[in-house]
Formats: C-alpha cells, structure tokens, sequence
C-alpha cells in the first residue's frame, strides 16, 4: 500500500465516521456505537501444543488462562432485532478478553459475517451513508448502493454479499465469527507467519427454521445464550488461517482459500454469566494491543478501529443512558 495506516486515520476522520454511525445507525446515547446491546461472560482459553511453535506470544505459553467473553448484537441500538426476517440476520458480534500472566491483556472480537465490503476508514463511512435504510421495509436505496460499489467493485462484493444472504443462528454458541484483520505470529527465532483468525462453534454452525421467524421474539440471541450456559459451558476453537506466498496481507476483503494452511489455536469456554454485563459494554476491546509474538499488519482498518473505539468509549461516558432499557 502507498500509505501508513496511520495516515488513513486521524480525528478528522474518527468524527466524520461516528458522526454518520450516530446519523444513520440509530444510535441510543451510552451505549456503544457498534454492538450496543451484549451479555458477558467468564470463561477460560486454553492453548493448544501446536501454537507455542509458532509465536512466543505469552497467552500460547501459560497453560489455562481466564477470558471474558462478550456476545452482541451488531448494530448501534440496543433495540434492533437479532433478524431482519427468517431467511436474513443481523450481524452479531464476538469480543474476547484474554487476561494476561503478566498482568495485561489483550483482546479480539469477530463478526459472524463471511466478509467485511470496507477496506479503509472512508470506505465505512461511505458505506455507512450510501447502504443506509432508505426505502418503506428497512432496505437500502439502489442507487445509494451504487455509489458505494461502484468505485469499489469487485472487491466489496464478497461483503455485501454476505451481509445480504447471512442466516439468522439459532445461537451466538452456533455461530462462526471472523476476524477479517491479518496479524502476525512471531516464533523464538524471530520469523513471522502471517495470519487471520475465526471462531468456530464446538456445537457446529447452525441456523433457525424460517418457519419458527413468527415463533421467536425480535430479540431472542442474548436470552438464549444466557440460558444454555445456565445448563452446560459453550466452546469454540480459535483456528488460525495462515497465509502462503501472494496473499494480500493488508486487504481484509480480499479472502484467502480455505485451502490454505489452518491450526487450532485453542478453545475458548464460556462457563457462567458475568457479574455485571454493564460494566463489560464499558470495557474497549481494542484490537490492536497485542503482546509480544503477535504484531499489527498494516490493515488500515485495523488502526483506524482503536482510534474510533477509544473516542466512542469518550462520548459514552459523557452521555445518560435512557431509563427504558432493552431485555
């Protein structure tokens, strides 16, 4: 690429894309501007054998560690239904919190989306205002669209694709989640392995009867997880997709074969709800604070998205949530 991340980012343009999430994104002021309602959890990772050999990373090294999981919704309401209808879902999010031996953390977070259309922060923003609901039902205006796609397309394809045709799971424990961004491992030599990372359900991936759409409330994920893991711990393995000679490492719509190299990492077991899910929605899950034996690919988006979640966290805390709270 012919520029920094860095410099795809700054104030500017942090403003300009969470002022038109706060437009067009039906925003409710305290919460987050992305994935305002969610459920947290305690849970714990453990690394497999496998990983220590390729990064020195310290959460690959230190046996069963803690994690605190949040599942949400993907959109900026808390209100907004889990689903468009039985056929089409809304996205939904994973954030994991790994805490460090040493003290520190780090933490990833996924959606449960095939592909993610933006590749730039001004490519969000674009998206965000061009792919608005804009016509009677809640679709988005076509040539609005248009606009968006045009100067992009293929690339944004595969994104606006699989927001378009993603099912709606019968569970947040039967959903996979990607992380779209590339990172680095980093073996005790010093040798770098690029790689992007998913979530994938212990349960398998399954999705609901279109049949049981006008069975089920608007919101049912965030209650239906809460009481599976009332009955049993739910798991997903974290696999590392591995990138070979030629893969764009910097364009997360660019997806890579599934044929390409992948090692489970570890699983990750969500066993009792957390104390105080509120407190969580606080918490930044920052994707770019990584330990040693795991570093930052120049994905711009990558930067860009702990520019715009620490100003978030800074709006949030200035606002009064309302009284009226969703279940």
């Amino acid at each position: 690429m012919s520029e920094s991340p860095h410099k795809l980012g700054g104030p500017a343009r942090v403003k300009k894309v969470l002022g038109a999430m706060e437009k067009h994104m039906n925003n409710v002021p305290g919460h987050k501007r992305g994935h305002a309602r969610g459920i947290a959890f305690h849970g714990h990772f453990t690394p497999t054998p496998e990983i220590g050999a390729l990064s020195t990373a310290e959460l690959f090294h230190s046996g069963r560690i803690d994690v605190v999981v949040r599942l949400s919704n993907g959109g900026s309401s808390p209100y907004l239904a889990d689903r468009v209808d039985g056929k089409r879902g809304n996205p939904l999010g994973m954030g994991v919190r790994f805490a460090l031996p040493s003290g520190d953390h780090t933490s990833w977070t996924a959606l449960n989306l095939a592909a993610f259309p933006p590749r730039t922060p001004d490519d969000f923003h674009a998206m965000v205002v061009n792919t608005r609901a804009a016509l009677p039902g809640g679709s988005p205006h076509p040539l609005r669209m248009l606009a968006f796609l045009a100067p992009r397309i293929p690339r944004a394809l595969p994104g606006i694709k699989a927001a378009a045709t993603l099912a709606p799971p019968e569970s947040f424990a039967t959903a996979r989640f990607n992380g779209f961004h590339s990172y680095y491992l980093v073996d005790a030599d010093g040798r770098r392995q690029a790689f992007r990372f998913r979530f994938m359900p212990v349960a398998g991936v399954a999705n609901i009867d279109p049949k049981d759409d006008t069975l089920l409330p608007p919101q049912y994920v965030v209650s239906e997880i809460k009481q599976r893991v009332e009955q049993a711990p739910v798991a997903w393995k974290l696999v590392f997709q591995l990138a070979q000679e030629g893969d764009e490492i910097d364009d997360l719509r660019v997806l890579w074969p599934e044929s390409r190299p992948q090692v489970v990492a570890g699983e990750i077991v969500i066993e009792r709800l957390h104390e105080d899910s509120e407190a969580v929605a606080e918490w930044v899950f920052d994707p770019t604070r990584m330990p040693p034996g795991i570093e930052l690919s120049d994905d711009p988006l990558l930067h860009f998205r702990s520019e715009a979640y620490w100003e978030s966290h800074r709006r949030r805390s200035r606002e009064t949530k309302p009284a009226i709270l969703p279940e």
